[in-house]
């Protein structure tokens, strides 16, 4: 209970079903004396996973806020673990996580389902942040309770009907992920080499590269190299999308003095890929539409494809997928796959320039 004993927080992800089938789910409260009563959704932060409501009356006492303790303090995660009863989760602040933009606070303590939305107290009994997720083995996560107190500032009313609600997703999804693109750009990016290409490292905190190249065995016919970057920071979209906001690019370098053309085309064609892993249904995101061309990178030739698919919910969001591939060689072969999902399209087209212009071929 917050802001004036009236109001409720909690996660996006709690409520998200009213958005998505209003005419089936409404939110309501259960109060400690058995006091029940519908809820208004009035204010949501997509981005931090955050819901504001409203009751028609005052609801009970709200709980204070306070900022993040130092690092190593403890702290204590209230919730309704699997619908057993209220507990508290006693663990320790691990700090923000750069990794996630600075949204996420490391608890190391156990939050299950059912505690999402709950509150993270201080040792003076203070809300520092608001139970969002887990990784299990006590590494969870917290949302800071500076993101809440934003919100509760910036709620105003309801919203009229589901077409709204559908739109503010979108268009609050759509304007974190503009801003994360631009962040990206503004980055001065650290180089990886792999064999004859030097390309773009990790280009933000978010992200994390590693080294995914095949163990190379004595009687290989080829070798393949490859290297995978992701980013940390998702942003729950609802039920059937799950996740959005995630970047990944991939870098994958085959030769061979074993096989002939057509094998090593054979084996090459089919690494390439052309579609982006999750599987969504078509009810929700149209089929993709794809460009092709052949561009230069650095003095090599590579044939180019771009490829994007729209969410039928929710206007100006797309999936976009980028590959390049080196033409030309007999015995080698490059190519970059880039994917991001549920972002503005034409913001993506300056990142996708940036990675090949920040590519170059080794001699």
């Amino acid at each position: 209970i917050v802001g004036d004993g009236s109001q409720m927080a909690t996660n996006y992800h709690v409520i998200g079903q009213v958005i998505l089938e209003p005419e089936v789910f409404y939110i309501s409260y259960v109060g400690k004396d058995g006091r029940e009563g519908e809820l208004e959704l009035i204010g949501l932060d997509v981005a931090h996973d955050l819901a504001l409501l409203r009751a028609d009356e005052p609801i009970g006492e709200a709980i204070g806020m306070s900022t993040l303790p130092p690092r190593g303090a403890p702290i204590f995660a209230m919730g309704n673990p699997l619908d057993l009863g209220l507990s508290i989760a006693v663990g320790t602040n691990g700090g923000l996580l750069n990794q996630t933009d600075d949204s996420r606070i490391l608890f190391s303590g156990s939050l299950n389902p059912g505690m999402s939305g709950g509150p993270t107290f201080n040792d003076q009994g203070e809300a520092i942040g608001i139970n969002v997720a887990t990784a299990r083995n006590d590494i969870s996560f917290i949302v800071p309770s500076r993101f809440l107190s934003d919100l509760i500032e910036r709620a105003a009313g309801g919203f009229s009907d589901s077409g709204d609600l559908k739109r503010e997703v979108a268009r609050q999804v759509l304007a974190y992920e503009t801003s994360y693109i631009e962040q990206l750009l503004a980055n001065d990016w650290p180089d990886l080499d792999l064999r004859q290409f030097r390309l773009p490292g990790a280009i933000s905190p978010t992200v994390r590269c590693w080294d995914n190249s095949a163990k190379l065995s004595a009687i290989a016919r080829y070798k393949r190299y490859q290297i995978r970057c992701t980013n940390q920071n998702h942003v729950y979209l609802d039920e059937d999308n799950k996740f959005v906001g995630r970047l990944v690019y991939e870098y994958y370098w085959l030769e061979s003095d074993e096989l002939n053309a057509i094998q090593f085309y054979n084996l090459y064609q089919n690494l390439n890929k052309d579609q982006i892993e999750s599987k969504v249904d078509r009810d929700i995101v149209s089929n993709f539409n794809c460009e092709t061309w052949f561009i230069e990178v650095s003095g090599q030739e590579m044939k180019s494809n771009l490829c994007r698919r729209e969410y039928v919910e929710y206007e100006g969001m797309s999936d976009v997928l980028f590959t390049a591939a080196l033409t030309g060689h007999k015995n080698k072969g490059f190519f970059i796959t880039l994917t991001m999902t549920g972002v503005d399209y034409t913001s993506t087209l300056p990142l996708i320039q940036k990675f090949l212009e920040h590519s170059e071929w080794l001699p």
